[in-house]
């Protein structure tokens, strides 16, 4: 049921970045199976259980799923949130994908940017781009033309790497080429094959000393002790330790509890102003993000409003600390209209939660997450200053009514 609740809630959020972003026609469905086997040149956005894309893709395609099938041509750029994906056709752009299995058997003509449990790139497949990938395992069939680097548990190196090899893990076997410089760090152990070959210089550690032999041709081979890595410490969602983790979520819950309590209304109105128009909520958020800081930066230069500027600033620090929980409450109330639904208190809370986690896991990706994160933090944002109800003060209110009343006279 969470692996569900998760999965629903990751295309949410892809296809609410892709509102808020592309104005361009699209194909939007949902359901337990769906099977794509007509060619279009349309931008595609599907959630369900299974997943099969049968036909020539010459848009976008965006993807949250139980398991995923792509055997036919994607032209453009691919993004994926699944269990279980393989990917048996040829890819035109980039392919950006959080899974817990990954298997590659075309080529793919722009970057990789992966995070899995499993990833696998079989051999008749060739990345002309570069490979970034986090995870549990990454083995390498195939031949990547540009660098690779990883962050993983365990490299299975039986390819060839075109450039660079930057690779930190617990185990690194490496039974094929590296064309370029390596730089490996194992906690424990690292593996030279008699098969494999550097043709450039080689940095390492391990905690034994590894036998290269013969394999680097140009260069030279030295042990590194910067690259050191001190015990078996594994980081999720940017923290440290089991202990620190259930304290940070257990924060993240009681922010998200407290704000869906003091602010049910504030946060319902924010989730229809998202469903209405999440480039309006974006542009707003953009705007506060950008705009507070310079107002706060006058309030201290002009020293009669420097208390406003401590406001603004206690006020706006606090938003960026937050930021985490804000959006993902944003997002349940967001979740609870286009479902139709009227959740209930605890449903929310809950719902929130789940993409609190989906949200740090997006942030945890490189590159993508760091761009993604943001615009979604502004959305929620800007929804949530379109949704309240902004009351002038009674004198003001005085003002600008005799002002109309004179205008409407003459």
């Amino acid at each position: 049921m969470l692996t569900i609740l998760l999965r629903k809630c990751a295309f949410f959020l892809l296809l609410l970045l892709a509102g808020a972003v592309n104005g361009f026609s699209m194909i939007v469905e949902s359901g337990n199976t769906i099977i794509i086997d007509r060619a279009t040149t349309q931008d595609i956005y599907l959630a369900a259980g299974t997943v099969i894309i049968n036909a020539p893709v010459h848009g976008q395609l965006v993807v949250a799923g139980g398991k995923i099938y792509i055997n036919d041509s994607v032209y453009d750029d691919i993004l994926l949130v699944g269990g279980t994906v393989v990917i048996n056709g040829y890819v035109g752009g980039k392919i950006r994908c959080l899974g817990g299995t990954l298997k590659i058997d075309r080529d793919i003509q722009g970057d990789l940017v992966v995070a899995g449990g499993d990833i696998s790139i079989e051999k008749n497949a060739v990345v002309s781009g570069n490979i970034l990938a986090s995870g549990g395992n990454l083995t390498l069939y195939g031949k990547v033309d540009g660098n690779i680097k990883a962050a993983v548990g365990k490299l299975l190196l039986y390819g060839t790497v075109g450039s660079d090899l930057d690779c930190r893990g617990g185990a690194i076997e490496l039974y094929g080429k590296v064309m370029g410089q390596a730089v490996l760090a194992a906690s424990n152990r690292l593996l030279i094959g008699s098969s494999a070959a550097f043709n450039g210089p080689v940095r390492y550690w391990a905690p034994s000393t590894a036998d290269f032999g013969t394999s680097v041709k140009n260069g030279q081979v030295v042990r590194d002790e910067s690259l050191a890595i001190k015990g078996n410490h594994w980081y999720f969602l940017g923290a440290a330790g089991l202990l620190t983790v259930l304290w940070y979520l257990a924060t993240a819950l009681l922010v998200i509890i407290l704000l869906q309590y003091f602010f049910t209304n504030v946060f319902h109105r924010a989730g229809e102003k998202v469903y209405d128009s999440s480039l309006r909520s974006l542009g707003a958020g953009f705007l506060f993000f950008c705009g507070v800081p310079v107002l706060i930066f006058l309030s201290f230069i002009s020293l009669v409003a420097i208390p406003v500027g401590l406001v603004l600033l206690f006020s706006y620090i606090l938003s960026l600390l937050i930021c985490g929980s804000f959006s993902a409450v944003v997002a349940a109330n967001w979740f609870s209209t286009v479902m139709g639904s009227n959740a209930r208190f605890w449903e929310k809370v809950w719902i929130a939660f789940g993409f609190f986690i989906l949200l740090r896991l997006i942030f945890s990706i490189p590159f993508f997450g760091w761009i993604l994160f943001p615009l979604l933090v502004c959305i929620a944002f800007g929804a949530v200053l379109r949704g309240i109800k902004w009351k002038l003060p009674a004198a003001a209110n005085k003002v600008i009514g005799g002002q109309t009343a004179i205008l409407q006279k003459a």
